[in-house]
C-alpha cells in the first residue's frame, strides 16, 4: 500500500532555456515533495467521504498523520508515501478486498448495540464477560444462534431452554471484503494532475529568484 511519485521530465522541459534546465534537479526534487504532501492530505478527504464516519486515526488531524513520507532529494529524485503499519493492517482489505481469516479462534464481529459510532467494537468490550448473565460459546435451545458473546434476557434466577439472547459479538471463521477503496488508482489520478504544475511553479521559482 504505497505510492512511488517519480519525475517524468523529458515531458515537461521540452524547450526549456539554459537558465531553466540548470534548476530542474531542484524543481523536480521541490515539486515531488509538494505532490506528496497535497496526496496525503487528498486521500484524507477521499477516506472521509469513501468511510462512514472513519476515526482520526485512520484518516488523520491536525497533530498525527496515517502516512509515513519519504521526501526526494537532488541524489534521489522520487519520493514515496505510504500508511503506517497499525492504519495499514485493517485498511488494506478496503482497499484490496479478499478473504480475511483470524489470527487466533475466530473474528469478533459486533452487534449493532455494541459498536461505537465508528462502526467498532467499543473500548474494553472484552469486560462484557464479566457481566453477569453473559457468555460467550454457542447457545443451547438455539440451534439456528451462531457462537458469539450473548446477553440472557428475561428472568433472573432461571433461564430455560429457549429463552431470549441478545446477541452482542459473533465469532466468524473468516470475513469476506469487497475493495471500496481505490488507493492506488486515486494516487495515480491525483500525480498525473498535479505534479507537472507544481513542477512548472518550482522552476519558475528557481529562476526567478537565480537560487
Amino acid at each position: 500500500m504505497q505510492i512511488s511519485v517519480r519525475s517524468n521530465i523529458k515531458e515537461v522541459t521540452r524547450n526549456l532555456s539554459r537558465l531553466e534546465k540548470k534548476h530542474i534537479p531542484k524543481a523536480t526534487r521541490n515539486a515531488i515533495n509538494e505532490t506528496l504532501f497535497g496526496l496525503g492530505k487528498a486521500l484524507s478527504r477521499e477516506m472521509q467521504s469513501v468511510f462512514d464516519e472513519p476515526t482520526v486515526f485512520t484518516t488523520g488531524g491536525e497533530k498525527r498523520s496515517p502516512f509515513i513520507y519519504e521526501k526526494a532529494d537532488l541524489k534521489k529524485l522520487a519520493g514515496e508515501i505510504r500508511f503506517k503499519k497499525k492504519q495499514a493492517s485493517y485498511l488494506r482489505w478496503q482497499i484490496y478486498g479478499g478473504t480475511q481469516k483470524p489470527k487466533r479462534k475466530a473474528i469478533p464481529i459486533p452487534a449493532k448495540v455494541i459498536r461505537n459510532k465508528y462502526g467498532n467494537l467499543t473500548k474494553g468490550w472484552k469486560k462484557i464477560l464479566n457481566k453477569p448473565h453473559h457468555f460467550s460459546g454457542k447457545p443451547k435451545g438455539h440451534p439456528t444462534a451462531p457462537p458469539g458473546i450473548y446477553r440472557r434476557l428475561g428472568a433472573k434466577k432461571k433461564f430455560p431452554a429457549g429463552h431470549k439472547l441478545q446477541l452482542l459479538v459473533s465469532w466468524e471463521e473468516k470475513t469476506e471484503y469487497q475493495k471500496q477503496f481505490h488507493f492506488h488508482e486515486f494516487s495515480q489520478r491525483y500525480v498525473r494532475r498535479h505534479f507537472a504544475k507544481n513542477f512548472r511553479e518550482k522552476l519558475r521559482w528557481y529562476v526567478q529568484n537565480r537560487k
